[in-house]
């Protein structure tokens, strides 16, 4: 199983919020299939899937790095994979670390 998990900024408006699970939504609803948010709180966003939906979860993934406007309320964005830890990656830090 992997899972792409996202905090939002505690701070952030109502409405900002809405405007943030639908880019995420969208992002996850893609030409390789479509994952839905799993997490019962509010400022998590929390996308899972098995094997057949890894593509899906990475092409959401790439879409949500172009999109600063969402990227400005993100405060943790990892990326787990729970039958290989090793391969877990705080995928924020790695998008803010500049390319030499």
């Amino acid at each position: 199983m992997f899972q792409s998990l996202m905090d939002i900024r505690k701070d952030t408006p109502q409405e900002i919020l809405n405007s943030l699970v639908e880019i995420a939504n969208k992002a996850f609803d893609n030409r390789a299939g479509k994952v839905e948010n799993t997490s019962k709180m509010p400022y998590r966003l929390i996308y899972r899937g098995e094997d057949n939906l890894f593509s899906c979860l990475q092409l959401g993934m790439l879409a949500l790095e172009k999109q600063s406007d969402f990227l400005d309320y993100v405060i943790s964005w990892k990326w787990i994979d729970e039958e290989n830890p090793s391969e877990n990656e705080d995928i924020l830090k790695e998008i803010r670390t500049p390319i030499n």
